[in-house]
């Protein structure tokens, strides 16, 4: 026995490799940046919260802690893809790292007994939100671009569905920690917390082996003009590249109904299906259980039909559920169909990394999912507000009989969300297998377009 278990221990250390070496210190330390960012998110809005309680300006307070982080996405995200593709990929992670932080380090002060107004407090904690967000949108094309460095070509679809699950892994575990650690601990030690995260990202990073070319590589000095202009290039490439064209609309429109399904998600839980408040963190983890199953079946999936056919019959089948899972106003069925719709989104956004990097050049991957990053962010946030404004205003006390019994705002919403997916799909379907026939008829040709 024990001559046996012997032998096996020198394998060890290859079988708990993901995919390769470079691969695994970049999953870890991203996965590990997630859980410190999910966390302390989390704890900035319950600490937003605890410091204007029972004061008439806390929602739009924590309104701001949310705003703050989303609008770097807007107005730096297109022009970091530009420097992105210019920049050595795992230089520029570190330096990201690095910075985050310091930043981050730099709210321990305030998360004490400093006697600082509250107003502030409150500035701080908003700039320092917004210059993290903005260094957000430099790591995070440098993280998909480098995957074209450090995983072959047909392993692309598993590192993404790996990258994809740890998202959710990220944010099941760190919104659940997060309530225990800010009343246990208190904001410092989530504070801390992060920064240590992105300490652990630097330091994995760092010992990811790249290719000599990309040690080598030095950021090139560049001018406004010049920016602009590959900006500019980056936009006409996605204009002239079918599959790129298509995943953006695609996204645009899968980010507008999925914001509106996730805005509505706890009225409708607790108020259209009446379950108990306590019980709604335990509904919305179903999403996340049905994601990891995702990340599983996706990569074989993809292998056996083809991922541009995987990634369209996904999305139908979650603008299906969503409207299936709605229209009863039953537990067991929104039950089912939360998890169902959690493993095909996760399915469908683990397509799209390998989807882009196959049909961009290495010089044009940060242009690409910087501006892709934008447009679904937009998408997402424009849902978020019509969403709230729509079912408070315009259809505030609607109310539609079916036998199956009545369908309110909340409802109604959820529906048009469930059928704008399912448009995406169906333009997905449509676009991929024209994009197909034009493969075939240039191979016949003797051409060879460089898309998938």
């Amino acid at each position: 026995m024990f001559p046996r278990f012997s032998k096996r221990l020198p394998s060890w250390p290859r079988l708990a490799l993901l995919i390769n070496r470079n691969y695994t210190l970049l999953w870890f330390g991203g996965t590990i940046s997630q859980i410190g960012d999910v966390l302390f998110t989390t704890m900035l809005i319950l600490w937003v919260g605890t410091l204007l309680q029972n004061q008439r300006a806390a929602p739009l307070a924590v309104s701001g802690v949310v705003l703050a982080a989303t609008l770097p996405a807007l107005l730096i995200g297109p022009f970091a893809g530009v420097f992105v593709d210019r920049w050595p990929k795992q230089r520029t992670m570190r330096i990201m790292d690095a910075l985050r932080a310091v930043l981050v380090c730099s709210l321990l002060p305030i998360s004490g007994p400093l006697p600082l107004p509250l107003a502030v407090k409150l500035t701080i904690i908003y700039l320092v939100v917004a210059a993290v967000s903005g260094l957000s949108q430099f790591f995070t094309p440098a993280t998909k671009a480098i995957l074209k460095e450090v995983v072959p070509e047909e392993q692309l679809t598993r590192a993404s569905a790996l990258t994809v699950g740890a998202g959710v892994f990220a944010w099941t575990i760190g919104s659940a920690c997060a309530g225990i650690c800010y009343v246990s601990l208190g904001a410092g030690w989530a504070i801390a917390l992060n920064a240590a995260s992105y300490a652990c990202s630097w330091m994995l990073v760092g010992r990811m082996r790249v290719s000599a070319a990309e040690r080598r590589a030095s950021p090139q000095p560049t001018s406004l003009r010049r920016v602009l202009t590959e900006l500019r290039e980056g936009l006409r490439f996605i204009q002239g590249q079918l599959q790129l064209r298509t995943l953006l609309l695609t996204e645009s429109l899968f980010s507008f109904g999925w914001g509106i399904v996730s805005v509505l998600a706890f009225f409708y839980i607790t108020q259209n299906i009446h379950v108990p408040m306590s019980l709604y963190g335990l509904w919305m983890a179903v999403t996340a259980i049905g994601g990891i199953l995702g990340t599983s079946l996706v990569d074989r999936a993809a292998a056996k039909r083809g991922a541009t056919r995987v990634y369209a019959r996904a999305l139908l089948f979650v603008g299906v559920m969503v409207v299936v899972s709605t229209v009863p106003n039953q537990a067991i069925i929104a039950l089912v169909g939360f998890t169902l719709n959690g493993t095909a989104t996760v399915q469908a956004e683990a397509l799209v990394g390998p989807l882009v990097l196959l049909a961009t050049p290495e010089q044009m991957v940060g242009r690409v999912f910087s501006t892709l990053g934008t447009v679904t962010t937009l998408s997402s946030l424009l849902a978020t507000f019509l969403s709230g404004y729509v079912s408070s205003t315009l259809l505030q006390g609607v109310v539609v009989h079916l036998p199956t019994g009545e369908l309110n705002a909340t409802n109604l919403l959820q529906i048009g969300a469930g059928v704008l997916i399912f448009v995406g799909g169906l333009h997905a379907s449509r676009q991929f297998r024209k994009l197909q026939s034009r493969t075939h008829m240039s191979k016949k040709a003797g051409h060879h377009p460089g898309t998938l």
